[in-house]
């Protein structure tokens, strides 16, 4: 197995599955070129191994393997609900239309023979994940401030539950809303109560790691999610968020009319597996934590305690 190669922690990741040493190394240069994250493997079960621990952005698989062959494997891929989603580009010397159909048939989004254009390669590619994020950004994203929905929430948090079993590694969540929001409606009106959740999402946006999701629940609602992150890591960025708050205005204008808004937050924690190991638990204890932050006076972080002790807080 071909160690990937590195690049930029944003790039995309694309696993290339083919078992001569010469096409591998030919597509996993060029398309390193291209700012692509490669993950190279020579076998099916080696690819099978690595996606236990991640999950690419797109898959470029030979049909004729020495173990398992690529129609197999996608099957298999199409049959894990964390992996059925990612496209699968087909490259391989079988060029029968009879070939074709059944790559098709088993879940294949594109269909490349041998030999090959790398042009031809890099554009279908490109176009299949221009496709993927145009899909994302309509169907994963919450329309007024571009955070993520709770479809994608759904998804992101199976993928670290998955992935705290595998590893152990924990990863926290953070329900919080703004304190007092509907005032900001009552008295200056929904544009502006609008234009201070886009403002807000954009304050999050700015100051968390790329690896941290932000989601929309409602109204004023919020998720955060942090992978590989433990309730007292987590504490200590949320209250460095909410302290940071306190020193931004929120400005709007609107028929000449200017507006201005300071805002707060509250904010429940809690931590998977050190509180619990399902959503239904997560989220019932984050929200009995933020209930208890606003209890004590809004403006505060709390973090739920085991699943066991009920509603105590800390």
């Amino acid at each position: 197995m071909l160690e990937p190669v590195t690049i930029r922690d944003n790039a995309k990741k694309i696993m290339v599955i083919e078992d001569n040493c010469i096409t591998l190394c030919q597509l996993r240069d060029y398309l390193g070129e291209q700012g692509y994250s490669i993950i190279p493997c020579k076998r099916c079960d080696d690819a099978m191994t690595l996606l236990e621990e991640v999950t690419p952005d797109l898959i470029i698989l030979d049909i004729i393997m020495p173990d398992v062959d690529g129609y197999e494997l996608c099957k298999w891929l199409k049959s894990h609900s964390r992996l059925k989603m990612i496209p699968i580009v087909f490259l391989t010397a079988k060029t029968s239309l009879e070939d074709k159909l059944e790559g098709f048939q088993t879940g294949g989004d594109d269909y490349i023979t041998k030999p090959f254009a790398e042009e031809e390669l890099l554009a279908r590619i490109q176009a299949i994940l221009n496709r993927i994020n145009s899909y994302y950004s309509i169907s994963m994203r919450d329309e007024l401030t571009g955070a993520y929905n709770r479809r994608y929430l759904k998804e992101r948090m199976d993928e670290e539950f998955y992935r705290v079993r595998r590893t152990g590694r924990p990863f926290s969540i953070v329900v919080l809303d703004i304190d007092f929001f509907k005032n900001i409606n009552d008295i200056y009106g929904h544009y502006a109560g609008d234009s201070v959740l886009v403002e807000f999402v954009r304050f999050l946006q700015t100051r968390l790691r790329k690896s941290d999701l932000i989601a929309r629940l409602g109204g004023d609602e919020f998720l955060v999610l942090l992978p590989d992150t433990t309730s007292g890591r987590a504490y200590f960025l949320v209250e460095r968020l909410r302290q940071s708050l306190e020193e931004i205005r929120f400005y709007h204008k609107k028929d000449g009319i200017a507006t201005e808004n300071q805002v707060t937050i509250s904010a429940g924690i809690a931590c998977c597996p050190e509180h619990g190991d399902t959503e239904e638990i997560l989220f019932t204890l984050a929200d009995v934590a933020l209930y208890n932050a606003k209890k004590s006076g809004r403006n505060a972080t709390k973090i739920a305690e085991g699943a066991n002790e009920g509603i105590a807080c800390k």
